[in-house]
């Protein structure tokens, strides 16, 4: 007995189920760091998220016990989810859809319905951008399956806005709008943790709210709307303490505010808007910028502005701001 109970005691198996607590916490901790991270370049998050990817990915190999390997696939989908959006943000687009694939499928695997639908936001907001809105209303139908009351439908929803703006469906815009608001209502009460203690990039809020609301209203050319909205996302970004405002929805903002302006044909009020993104280090710059100040560049080259010395220059500044950035390789 006193043998079998030694052996037991000692049994090299049940030694090697459990991981160090510090190992999986440490990564958690990153991982929230790196999410908040919202002055760091686009590259260098790639980057880091890349690296506690692989470290999780390792210690995946040496564990047996589920808790531990959920908490893993939660750090995985995490990690994948930030390089798609920053691979976005590069101008990888291909790498971006496959990473964000791989992200709902560790979400899926680790049972945490709220970074699944944030997942599946991401694919729709890929979606879009590639003048896709089909495809992103079908990853929408998907993710409002599963997709926890409050902050993680309130996401979706506004990025289905874009959507239906792309398939010119006002009605739908505003029904869709409508229906986010019961959701915010909702979360008031159900605070999501993904948005509430990891936060940063997986935080939604106001701003990103208001942000989507100005694009899908830019691309049904209201530009009284689109600006309302624009500038609700403003005021909450340069409310948050200087480090921790995202620089790149700040100036993705600004754009929009100055394609709004355009709309309103006030070309002085564009420029005025376009002044600090102009004067962005190619480091700070991304391919959502560049998509967003591209659209404000063919726009200056129509009608009533293709006539205007003013906005002539203003489209020369432009396109030397576009012809400066290039997406640096993902290696």
């Amino acid at each position: 007995m006193s043998a079998a109970a030694d052996s037991i005691a000692n049994d090299s198996l049940l030694m090697s189920l459990a991981l160090p607590n510090d190992s999986i916490e440490s990564l958690q901790e990153d991982v929230m760091l790196l999410a908040r991270s919202g002055g760091m370049a686009a590259f260098d998050v790639f980057s880091s998220a890349r690296r506690l990817r692989d470290e999780a990915r390792a210690l995946v190999e040496r564990t047996r016990r589920p808790v531990e390997l959920a908490d893993l696939y939660v750090i995985i989908g995490q990690s994948a989810s930030l390089m798609a959006s920053t691979a976005f943000d590069l101008g990888h687009w291909n790498e971006s859809a496959a990473l964000a694939r791989a992200s709902t499928q560790y979400a899926d695997l680790a049972g945490h319905a709220s970074l699944k639908a944030w997942t599946y936001g991401l694919q729709m907001t890929l979606a879009n951008w590639r003048n896709e809105p089909d495809s992103a209303l079908s990853y929408f139908a998907r993710a409002m399956r599963s997709a926890p009351e409050g902050e993680p439908r309130l996401r979706l929803r506004y990025v289905a806005a874009r959507s239906h703006a792309l398939l010119a469906d006002s009605d739908s815009v505003a029904a869709v709008l409508e229906a986010a608001q019961r959701d915010r209502e909702a979360a008031a009460d159900r605070p999501d943790e993904l948005a509430t203690v990891t936060g940063g990039e997986f935080a939604f809020g106001d701003a990103r709210a208001a942000a989507c609301a100005a694009a899908a209203w830019l691309d049904l050319r209201n530009g009284e709307q689109a600006a309302r909205y624009a500038r609700e996302a403003l005021q909450v970004y340069e409310a948050l303490p200087s480090p921790r405002r995202p620089y790149s929805q700040i100036n993705g903002t600004q754009i929009d505010v100055a394609a709004a302006h355009l709309h309103m044909r006030d070309k002085d009020g564009a420029a005025e808007a376009l002044r600090t993104v102009l004067d962005l280090p190619p480091q700070k710059r991304n391919v959502s910028l560049t998509g967003r100040l591209s659209r404000i560049e063919r726009m200056l080259s129509q009608s009533p502005w293709d006539r205007d010395a003013d906005a002539r220059q203003l489209a020369e500044r432009i396109s030397v701001w576009l012809s400066e950035t290039s997406a640096r390789p993902l290696t």
